[in-house]
């Protein structure tokens, strides 16, 4: 059996109604927080209404500026803000951009600089600001785990930055909270929770304990999702859990190559991060069950998707295109993207040789 270290130290709070709970869990030491969130989302689900019922309004910064795939500049904005105010706590409201970009501010706000330095190896002068998080969606799992992932439009990349520091103290997962996203993001985020879970399953990082969370989240999903889509609330809950389950799951084990293929679909054609990963998902398992040395897993995976008539159909029934051509990606763009993948560190821990022409060779099994 192999050895381990299990650790999440987010306190999780989950179920309907929570939110209300937020003044108790800050605690009355908590006098000055910085609201990280989106002008729409936090809104629409009624959350910020909900908070700043609970905090006097000079206890709030709020900074509503947050985009999708949130730019390097913005965070540094927002933490500069964090800076004026001299906040003691940073809360992210919203979905994994915002929640993202929260963790971000926290670093910025206590540490000089900006945060591609940091996304590049440069240690942390201080501990980052204590970080709480307040899902509205359903998929990233930023609310339990110590990673952010920013926008570098100057060099046309993503990039992911971890630290122990940006674990939120404690997250309030309220499901209630999800039920204003349209149906393409319940699927979009819904399929982000799938594969992470399902990378986590595969990486040479996993064992046991993190495999039974992992397929666990990958059943509710499966099971879910589709009924979540038409706002069933039941199956809404459980897909806030099984986006929970998948964030611990990548806290231990990580995501591989499947995820970081996935960042240029976005960058360069704004594709959403987990409906770039569902569109690669089946010629990288294809890739993965000839060429990995998990192969018993992979065949696992398939079964599991055999009980929805294989992975194919459950796309489709979910109104996903896996035809890369269909959202205007150009044959002559898969070596840059190629390039751009093969340097990232998820390499290391997918189980399979992979190789530049590998990872073309998957763009091209997807592009129609």
């Amino acid at each position: 059996m192999k050895d381990f270290i299990f650790n999440v130290p987010t306190k999780i709070i989950f179920g309907n109604g929570k939110i209300a709970q937020l003044k108790e869990y800050l605690g009355p030491e908590i006098k000055r927080v910085l609201v990280v969130t989106d002008k729409n989302v936090a809104h629409a689900s009624g959350a910020m209404d909900k908070i700043l019922s609970q905090l006097e309004k000079e206890e709030i910064s709020l900074f509503d500026e947050v985009k999708e795939n949130p730019p390097l500049e913005q965070v540094k904005k927002g933490g500069e803000l964090a800076k004026e105010k001299d906040v003691q706590l940073v809360i992210g409201l919203g979905g994994g951009s915002p929640m993202d970009a929260a963790k971000g501010c926290a670093v910025l706000a206590t540490n000089p600089g900006n945060m591609i330095d940091y996304m590049n190896g440069k240690p942390l002068t201080h501990e980052p600001l204590p970080v709480v998080c307040i899902p509205t969606s359903s998929g990233t799992g930023s609310e339990v785990t110590p990673y952010a992932v920013f926008t570098d439009p100057e060099n046309e990349s993503k990039g992911g930055f971890s630290h122990p520091g940006i674990f939120p103290r404690f997250s309030i997962i309220d499901p209630d909270l999800t039920y204003s996203m349209p149906e393409s993001v319940v699927i979009n985020t819904g399929l982000d929770a799938l594969t992470h879970s399902l990378e986590a399953y595969l990486s040479t990082e996993a064992y046991d304990l993190n495999d039974a969370l992992a397929l666990h989240s990958i059943e509710v999903v499966l099971k879910n999702l589709e009924a979540a889509s038409k706002k069933d609330k039941e199956a809404m809950n459980r897909m806030a859990y099984a986006s929970m389950l998948a964030g611990i799951a990548i806290t231990n084990a990580g995501t591989i190559l499947l995820h970081i293929m996935a960042y240029p679909l976005t960058v360069f054609h704004n594709i959403p991060h987990g409906k770039a990963n569902a569109v690669l998902l089946p010629a990288f398992l294809m890739f993965m069950m000839f060429n990995s040395n998990v192969k018993e897993k992979v065949a696992r995976l398939d079964r599991m998707f055999q009980g929805l008539a294989g992975l194919n159909r459950f796309l489709k029934s979910l109104n996903i295109s896996t035809a890369l051509s269909s959202y205007g990606v150009d044959k002559s763009q898969l070596e840059l993207f190629a390039q751009k993948t093969i340097v990232k560190s998820d390499i290391k821990i997918t189980p399979a040789g992979v190789t530049e022409k590998d990872i073309i060779d998957i763009y091209l099994s997807s592009w129609s």
